[in-house]
């Protein structure tokens, strides 16, 4: 397994109405992680500054890239056509996302939210994991926790 990989690279944009920006991944920087054409989670650096968990995707013309969100692109105060530091390593945590200490501390006291959860797709549990971890307010990710949770009982996982 490789260890962390710089490289340089040029935020792009793809084209259309909604069309999100991205980071092109180098073929030889690819293959030192991809197996494939499948998607590989990473932990991203922009400019030695903005950290981020990420995936290595597969791009329609056979090259690879990262998606860049507006929220990671304003904190690395990077725009459209800038020359970005990239430096990438094997995303080696369990969800590929940090987990928030209000889910984990849900799910240690739920047995059936907890079997539920683990019986997501691993794509799932990053959304479910995400949506609450994009809060700042403490009491917002436990709400958050608590409704996905009592989602999945609902419906009975996904």
């Amino acid at each position: 397994m490789a260890g962390p990989v710089l490289f340089e690279s040029l935020l792009e944009r793809f084209p259309g109405k909604g069309g999100f920006y991205y980071l092109i991944v180098p073929d030889e920087v690819a293959e030192l992680f991809v197996e494939g054409r499948k998607p590989v989670r990473m932990v991203c650096l922009l400019n030695e500054k903005v950290e981020f968990q990420c995936a290595i995707r597969p791009k329609g013309d056979g090259g690879f890239y990262i998606n860049v969100a507006t929220a990671l692109r304003t904190k690395a105060k990077i725009r459209l056509g800038d020359k970005i530091q990239v430096q990438v390593r094997k995303d080696e945590s369990t969800y590929g996302r940090d987990m928030p200490e209000e889910l984990t501390e849900l799910l240690a006291i739920d047995e059936e939210g907890n079997r539920l959860f683990h019986e997501l797709t691993p794509s799932h549990q990053r959304g479910i994991i995400h949506y609450i971890a994009s809060s700042n307010v403490v009491q917002t990710r436990i709400d958050r926790a608590t409704k996905m949770i009592d989602r999945l009982k609902v419906v009975g996982g996904v």
